[in-house]
């Protein structure tokens, strides 16, 4: 099965899937649109259907960009560029296969065997205690290969480690944001063109193709297993980073369905870090190069992903503090100015430990034109949305703290029945729901007027206070607390 080739591409045309190849998609002028059971899976199949446009079709500037957006490619031409790039993405290859090492054996008794869901993210493995977002660890037991292509890439670009510590994963580090443009109401084929750099653009603006001596993937070119013999990612070129995989696996295969992957142990090593263009990235951290703090955005499970809407649209200078939008964010605002702007954004959030999984996040935003001239008023709306948010905390804290002033036993219960229970709930009943808020306004967003949004998360603030504590308000010992509580808060409001 070759992803440059064959038909792998899961899409949707009125309503009825189909499997597309990648020459289909750039070639013929259909309105198709990814089609896959899971968001995330989603943005995976966009990730990686971007990164092969991008470094087998990269145009040499904006002005063919623009035109390959704008026109269909001809099937010569996709069938000339193919060429020396062919044999590179097959998955079945006997001696390179994509993504995969061929030497990997499987070990007596199966023990380097892995069920197939522990290539998707976010599923259980077959053995594993925690359930994470399924009910069973046996769900998923073979699927189609353009799925396992997807679910290989995603692991390798934007998962965790394969087994924990002896282990490597990607080059951006454990989970990563992810941000690309994606309309989802426009056909597949602009979206793809509206994420490929222009080779003029990555010449002026990163160090991605210079001193480049590595130019194969993983699976021709293995990399450094060696910790005393570092590879350094400024050889690396722009195929190889995207395509970084950091783990020995090859899939298992029976009758044309990918049944699980055999995996061997040890950990990748790479010196410095690379500019991802679909990750957005602390330039200074990334010049300084220190181990100990990596540039990458990652998600944060106390934090709705608008939170961090200033880091995924805006750019700091060099030499500042701070994450500044990833290159596909950066080059829109070059080439597609007067555009709006359909930003999709995805992370894993990291639990615990290395494997644990905490949560998964997925959204598209769409801003209106002008948006990128507007960092200080939408830093003001993000602000507004926190400080609701933080002012509903502090109702709630102080719902404790009448009760405690009115007695030891109905302070020590609303005391204990705050920090286990209410807090939290607060918080995530305030940011789950804050998702809808913010959309609504983007949508009609008009910066000389900001009382729209200030009211929207008012109001967000009031309704997650009652709901809250609607199973309190008729006991009398929670009454005045209640009341209290309320006024305290909606005064707040008034002066936010």
């Amino acid at each position: 099965m070759n992803l440059l080739l064959n038909n792998w591409i899961p899409v949707q045309k009125n309503g009825t899937p189909e499997t597309i190849s990648l020459k289909r998609l750039l070639c013929r002028n259909e309105d198709w649109h990814l089609c896959l059971a899971r968001d995330d899976m989603e943005l995976a199949a966009l990730q990686l259907i971007v990164c092969l446009v991008q470094v087998v079709f990269m145009p040499d500037n904006a002005k063919q960009l623009q035109k390959n957006n704008f026109e269909l490619m001809l099937e010569a031409d996709y069938d000339k560029a193919i060429e020396i790039y062919s044999d590179w993405f097959d998955l079945l290859h006997p001696t390179q296969p994509f993504m995969q090492t061929a030497s990997v054996k499987a070990e007596k008794n199966a023990k380097n065997w892995a069920s197939l869901q522990k290539l998707f993210v976010g599923l259980p493995e077959k053995t594993a205690s925690s359930i994470a977002f399924f009910n069973t660890g046996d769900e998923v037991q073979g699927c189609d290969l353009g799925l396992a292509a997807i679910a290989l890439f995603q692991q390798a670009t934007n998962g965790f480690s394969l087994g924990g510590a002896p282990f490597s994963v990607g080059l951006k580090g454990s989970m990563p944001l992810t941000t690309l443009i994606y309309d989802n109401k426009d056909s597949l084929r602009p979206n793809i063109w509206k994420n490929i750099l222009h080779k003029e653009f990555l010449l002026a603006e990163t160090s991605l193709l210079d001193g480049v001596t590595i130019a194969e993937p993983s699976w021709i070119k293995p990399i450094s297993f060696d910790k005393g013999k570092p590879e350094s990612t400024h050889r690396i070129s722009l195929l190889r980073g995207l395509f970084w995989q950091p783990a020995k696996v090859k899939l298992t295969v029976e009758k044309g369905l990918a049944t699980g992957f055999l995996k061997e142990t040890g950990l990748s090593f790479s010196q410095y870090y690379w500019e991802h263009p679909h990750t957005p990235i602390d330039q200074k951290k990334l010049a300084n190069n220190d181990p100990k703090e990596k540039p990458y955005l990652a998600a944060r499970n106390d934090l709705p992903l608008w939170g961090q809407m200033l880091e995924l649209l805006y750019s700091k200078k060099t030499d500042e503090e701070g994450v500044s939008a990833a290159l596909v964010v950066r080059q829109f605002q070059k080439v597609f100015r007067s555009k709006t702007l359909h930003l999709a954004v995805g992370a894993y959030v990291k639990g615990g430990s290395a494997e644990k999984l905490a949560g998964r996040k997925h959204e598209i935003y769409s801003l209106p034109s002008g948006w990128d001239n507007q960092v200080a008023e939408m830093k003001q709306l993000i602000n507004y949305g926190l400080d609701a948010q933080r002012i509903l905390n502090t109702a709630v804290y102080n719902f404790g703290r009448h009760l405690k002033a009115e007695g030891s036993d109905k302070g020590q219960e609303g005391s204990n029945l705050i920090k286990k229970q209410l807090q939290p709930k607060a918080k995530a009943d305030y940011f789950n729901n804050s998702e809808t808020v913010m959309h609504s306004i983007l949508r009609h967003l008009e910066f000389s007027d900001d009382t729209h949004y200030k009211q929207a998360f008012t109001q967000l603030a009031k309704e997650t206070f009652e709901k809250l504590f609607t199973p309190y308000q008729h006991e009398a010992k929670f009454q005045k607390a209640i009341i209290i509580s309320r006024a305290t808060m909606n005064n707040a409001l008034k002066a936010l």
